[in-house]
């Protein structure tokens, strides 16, 4: 099993674990190499952050890609997350049964993951495979 099959597999647990936003269950992350600099998960909340990013003026709840870059910046500098690689995993429920779901980020999480020069972008789809951007 290749790197980011593991990856989208680990994150996939967490997102079956969280509060569903709009029947969302959503998990993302930031990772430099071997470390684990961020994580961020959908939230009713809502922040200024995503206000800037988000897809309309009303799209202002916060998105896992999103808060997981806000986290990163708490440890990071902005330049360091060209080399970061943002993997999410959506855990959607069908049957009583979780399986994955297409993560791919939203345009407004495009502009975002754009503003920051991340470059590789890791995520699930509905088939179970991963894709990147």
């Amino acid at each position: 099993m290749c790197r980011n099959q593991r990856m989208i597999e680990k994150l996939f647990t967490l997102a079956r674990d969280v509060v569903p936003v709009a029947a969302s269950r959503i998990a993302c992350k930031i990772v430099i190499g071997n470390r684990e600099i961020s994580y961020g998960f959908n939230s009713r909340k809502t922040d200024p952050f995503q206000k800037k990013y988000g897809k309309n003026k009303n799209a202002i709840c916060i998105h896992s890609e999103v808060m997981a870059i806000k986290n990163a910046l708490k440890r990071l500098d902005q330049n360091d997350l060209k080399n970061a690689t943002l993997y999410i995993a959506r855990a959607k429920k069908i049957d009583g049964k979780f399986v994955y779901g297409l993560a791919r980020p939203c345009l407004g999480c495009q502009r975002a993951i754009a503003a920051f020069n991340i470059k590789n972008v890791v995520y699930s789809c509905d088939n179970g495979e991963i894709e990147t951007l």
